[in-house]
C-alpha cells in the first residue's frame, strides 16, 4: 500500500515538472491564428501539432505511468488532461501578445525573414525539433504564411511525424483552396477548360498530400489525391509519374498502362519509362 501511494506520488510529481516545463516553452510553441481561419480545422491543428509535441518530450513520463501505475493511470491522466487544458489557454494568450506586439510594415517582413533563415538553416543541419520551433513561431506572427506551413510539413516529414505532416499539409490545401478563384483556360488542344487560378499550387499540394498518405500505408487516400492533382494539371509528368508509382505498388496494371502511355507522351525523354514498362509486365 505505502509503495503505491509512493509510486502515484511521485508520478504526480513527475507530471508536475512535466507541466511546468511544457507551459515555459510555450512562448516557443505558438501556433496557428484561429480568428484567421476556420475555427474547428485551425484547433485541430494546433491541438495535433501540441499534442504530438508534448507526446514526444514527455515518452520517458508515460513509459512509468504505463509501467509502474495502470491501476491509476485513468484518474492521473484526468488530471493531465485538465492540466494540458490550461497550457492550451496559455498558449493562446501568448499566442494573442505577440501578434498585438509584432512589428509591422518593413520591419516585420525583415523580423519574420530572418526566423525563417534560422529555420531553414536548422532544418539544412537536421536540427529538426529547433526548426520546427522557428517554423512555427513564424506562423504565430503570420498565419496564412503558406510557404511556412509547407516547410513546417517537410520538417515533419523529415522527422517521420507523418500524421502531423499529413495535418500540416492538409491545412496548406485549404489555405490554398480558399485563394482559389474559377478561371477558363484553353488545353493543350485548344478546348477552353474550367480550372482555377492557383491550379499548380495546388496540384502540388495534392501530390505533397498524395506523398504522406504513401508514408502512412494508405494507398486510397493517396491516390485519390494523386488523381486530384492530375485534374488539374494533367500533363504534369511530376504527378503523372507519382500516380505511375502507385498503380505498380498496388499491382493495378490497366491503370499502369494508361499511365505509362500518358507519360510517355508528354515526357518521351524520361529515363525511367523503360523500367516502368518493365515493372508493368511483371504485373
Amino acid at each position: 500500500m505505502t509503495l503505491n501511494i509512493l509510486l502515484i506520488i511521485g508520478i504526480v510529481i513527475s507530471l508536475s515538472v512535466i507541466i511546468f516545463i511544457f507551459i515555459r516553452k510555450i512562448p516557443k510553441l505558438k501556433m496557428l491564428d484561429t480568428d484567421t481561419v476556420p475555427e474547428e480545422q485551425a484547433a485541430k491543428v494546433r491541438e495535433r501539432i501540441l499534442v504530438e509535441r508534448m507526446k514526444r518530450k514527455t515518452q520517458k513520463g508515460k513509459a512509468l505511468i504505463k509501467k509502474g501505475a495502470v491501476p491509476v493511470f485513468k484518474s492521473i491522466g484526468n488530471v493531465f488532461r485538465n492540466s494540458f487544458r490550461k497550457v492550451r489557454e496559455l498558449e493562446s494568450k501568448y499566442k494573442r501578445e505577440a501578434v498585438a506586439n509584432a512589428p509591422k510594415g518593413a520591419q516585420f517582413d525583415t523580423k519574420l525573414k530572418a526566423i525563417v533563415d534560422e529555420a531553414e538553416n536548422f532544418q539544412k543541419q537536421e536540427k529538426f525539433s529547433e526548426a520546427e520551433k522557428k517554423y512555427i513561431e513564424v506562423i504565430s506572427l503570420d498565419p496564412k504564411n503558406i510557404d511556412v506551413y509547407r516547410k513546417l510539413a517537410e520538417v515533419y516529414m523529415e522527422m517521420k511525424e507523418f500524421k502531423q505532416a499529413r495535418d500540416t499539409f492538409t491545412f496548406v490545401l485549404k489555405l490554398l483552396k480558399k485563394e482559389s478563384k474559377p478561371v477558363d483556360r484553353k488545353d493543350d488542344n485548344g478546348q477552353v477548360i474550367k480550372t482555377v487560378s492557383n491550379a499548380i499550387e495546388v496540384a502540388d499540394a495534392h501530390i505533397d498530400l498524395g506523398e504522406v498518405y504513401e508514408k502512412l500505408e494508405d494507398h486510397k487516400h493517396s491516390m485519390a489525391n494523386y488523381q486530384l492533382a492530375l485534374d488539374l494539371e494533367p500533363n504534369n509528368p511530376r504527378n503523372l509519374d507519382q500516380m505511375l508509382n502507385l498503380s505498380i505498388e498496388i499491382k493495378d496494371k490497366n491503370l499502369s498502362v494508361d499511365l505509362l502511355n500518358r507519360l510517355d507522351k508528354v515526357n518521351p525523354d524520361n529515363q525511367k519509362l523503360k523500367e516502368y514498362q518493365e515493372k508493368i509486365n511483371q504485373l
